[in-house]
């Protein structure tokens, strides 16, 4: 006789949580990761600042000015004056400036680069020029002067007001004549830039450049 075979114990089937897509598993990773902090190198890129931009001039329609950037806008001192700048040597509050004046004008390029020369007087006075070069089809004379520079105060170019004088001053003076047949009378159009020496000569090279881009 066989002997009795205890029963088979039950096999209870094993429930398997499905399978989540790898994708998945990588962005819960993701949510749970410990960040690295990189000390010393930053991995983002900063914006690039905006620089300043030249300003362009129109000239009697003949001809345009291309103000560099350096040059900024200033309050006109008076109506006669059609556009005003500031330069300066230097930078903060305690920087010095020049008056950079733009206008047409009129009379002879000799008389008013005398009356401008004038303007200047000193044992130290020296003048430079004036100069004459050509930018298509303008004609453009350039003075230097230093010395010291006498001006009113209050009563305009042409009126009366307290007189000042201002040692170590200089200026450097243009008169723009547009191209023969742009108008009945070739106009002028005066840019000067007064102030203290060290600032004329700090920005010398950019009032040249600036002048002699009228006919370019």
């Amino acid at each position: 006789m066989l002997p009795e075979l205890s029963p088979m114990p039950e096999v209870i089937p094993m429930k398997f949580a499905p399978m989540r897509p790898l994708s998945i598993l990588l962005a819960s990773a993701c949510l749970f990761a410990v960040p690295t902090i990189v000390v010393g190198d930053e991995t983002a890129t900063a914006e690039p600042a905006t620089d300043a931009k030249s300003e362009t001039i129109n000239v009697f329609d003949s001809g345009t000015l291309v103000v560099p950037a350096e040059f900024k806008r200033a309050p006109k001192a008076n109506n006669i004056i059609e556009h005003e700048f500031q330069a300066s040597a230097g930078e903060g509050e305690e920087a010095e400036t020049a008056r950079l004046t733009m206008m047409p004008a009129s009379g002879g390029v000799k008389a008013n680069i005398d009356r401008w020369i004038g303007q200047f007087s000193g044992s130290d006075r020296k003048t430079v020029g004036p100069k004459e070069t050509q930018s298509g089809g303008w004609t453009v004379h350039v003075v230097e002067v230093s010395g010291q520079y006498a001006t009113r105060m209050g009563g305009g170019p042409f009126a009366g007001g307290r007189m000042v004088r201002n040692d170590g001053y200089a200026m450097l003076g243009a008169i723009l004549v547009e191209p023969e047949g742009d108008s009945p009378r070739r106009r002028q159009y005066f840019v000067k830039m007064i102030g203290p020496e060290s600032v004329i000569k700090a920005n010398g090279e950019s009032f040249k450049k600036m002048v002699t881009s009228v006919g370019q």
